[in-house]
């Protein structure tokens, strides 16, 4: 228990005359009540001269010089408003659950190198796509420059019956028309091993042919001299018309086990050119709900126990979300889907697809620009991205061109316009990790921010909480002592 001297502020026999009896008022009518009083009086002055909490013993001096009282008063009322509108915004922002971004290198003696996905802008092959100028005009009105042309295709006309154009299309049937890749690829060496292998891919561009799809290529250099190296011959000549109006090829570089999207990714070389493509690695992580990966929303945590892939085996991306979401919308109004789309759904014949497929997909584009309801396709939590930074420069050189030349009895104008060289390599060998941690990450950060604030305004621990927390119980008691002291004089009055 606190002990009870009188406050040295306090004039001896406060609350009394000059006799020691009370002081009667209006307001004090007995001497119960000047006695009770004079007690709290005491017990308040005493507190505010023996608490540790700053500025309370100052506003003692209120009765001595009433300026000064009343200017520590006032100092006093600040930092004690200015610490409570601290505490609410500290528990304001602990409840909204911030986050703070750590940035790290993670480096390797070898490191795992990305997979490579390579399209020909022109993924079909004439030779073998169009046998006569109906098939030739097909092409044309399903490609970008259909806009281009009045002529319209006769579905009524019997080739197309014959010819399988009211069946639906095989992936079989894309890979027949397509490019032959030995002839497409001419060199692929890989830290000066040679005899690379690439696997044909069917993609929202055509087919396309992907190497180190499974991940397992590393490597303990970097530089421009190594990694991977690429001479191709784009055959113009065998273009057919389709999505683009260029010619060259469009790589993707992207992480093993992921299906490239070519359409929205990755960058074009075009013939005649020597193209280096410089690779950085960056690792994204971001805390799952409750936390907000972004300012507008939250990330998909794709380790969580109730979440489902729907693209199994492939991992959840965006980009397949977004082409899923997008195929079953079509198939809604088409019943079909393309022919690289995944599940068991029909494909499109070559009819569908020209006459309900392109349709619905541009409409669908145009509707994804202006809305962001469309497909619920949210960031995951964690994913890897590679950035590419590509320069480029004039190939083949006059005598590499007059030597190749002579070397594949061909002409040079036909090197320049169908030859091109890639070089894709890492920058470094690491990779740069981003992730979001936690604000507080324990309720002892949330406690320590608070300590600081409390001890900078008012010079307070717990300790000087405590004894506010004494002083409320002595006052409390004291009151219910009183209380209880009045009620039994009552009472024998009564009885009286």
């Amino acid at each position: 228990m606190m002990p009870s001297p009188i406050h040295p502020d306090k004039p001896e026999n406060y609350g009394e005359n000059k006799d020691g009896n009370c002081k009667h008022s209006k307001d004090i009518p007995d001497s119960d009540v000047c006695e009770d009083r004079t007690s709290l009086r005491e017990l308040w002055w005493q507190f505010i001269s023996e608490t540790t909490c700053h500025g309370f013993g100052r506003v003692g001096t209120l009765r001595r010089n009433k300026l000064q009282g009343l200017l520590w008063l006032l100092f006093l009322i600040t930092s004690m408003s200015t610490i409570i509108w601290f505490l609410v915004d500290e528990f304001k922002s602990y409840y909204s659950y911030p986050s703070l971004s750590k940035t790290s290198l993670e480096t390797f003696q070898r490191m795992p190198f990305p997979a490579v996905t390579i399209c020909n802008m022109s993924s079909k092959n004439k030779s073998r796509s169009s046998k006569t100028e109906k098939d030739k005009q097909y092409w044309f009105s399903v490609s970008t420059l259909a806009p281009f042309s009045s002529k319209k295709v006769d579905w009524n006309d019997s080739y197309y019956q014959e010819n399988g154009y009211f069946l639906p299309s095989s992936a079989e049937e894309e890979f027949n028309m397509a490019m032959d890749v030995s002839k497409f690829i001419l060199v692929s060496s890989f830290d000066f091993m040679n005899g690379l292998v690439f696997e044909p891919v069917l993609t929202s561009l055509g087919v396309c042919y992907t190497w180190n799809g499974d991940g397992k290529v590393t490597t303990k250099m970097s530089g421009s001299l190594y990694n991977l190296h690429l001479v191709l011959d784009i055959h113009r000549e065998l273009y057919e018309a389709g999505l683009t109006t260029t010619a060259g090829v469009k790589v993707v570089v992207h992480e093993p086990g992921t299906t490239a999207d070519p359409i929205n990714q990755g960058f074009v070389v075009g013939p005649g050119v020597s193209a280096l493509a410089s690779v950085t690695k960056k690792r994204l992580t971001f805390l799952p709900y409750p936390f907000k990966a972004f300012q507008d929303g939250h990330c998909l945590d794709t380790k969580a126990g109730d979440f489902v892939n729907r693209f199994y085996p492939q991992p959840y991306s965006v980009g397949a979300c977004k082409k899923n979401c997008f195929s079953e919308l079509i198939y809604q109004n088409c019943g079909c889907v393309h022919v690289s789309d995944s599940g068991n759904r029909t494909v499109c014949s070559r009819f569908q697809f020209s006459e309900c497929y392109v349709k619905e997909m541009v409409k669908l584009l145009y509707r994804d620009v202006q809305s962001d309801n469309q497909c619920n396709c949210p960031y995951p939590c964690e994913h890897v991205t590679f950035d590419v930074m590509v320069s480029t420069n004039q190939f083949p050189s006059d005598i590499f061109a007059q030597v190749l030349g002579s070397y594949l009895n061909i002409s040079e104008e036909r090197i320049r316009s169908n030859f091109l060289e890639i070089n894709i390599f890492y920058d470094k060998l690491y990779y740069e990790w981003i992730r979001q941690i936690p604000k507080y990450e324990r309720i002892g950060d949330v406690l320590a921010s608070i300590g600081g604030q409390m001890g900078l305004f008012i010079g307070a621990s717990v300790l000087t909480m405590m004894e506010f927390v004494e002083i409320l119980c002595l006052m409390f008691i004291f009151i219910v002592k009183r209380l209880g002291s009045k009620r039994g004089n009552s009472l024998q009055d009564t009885e009286a």
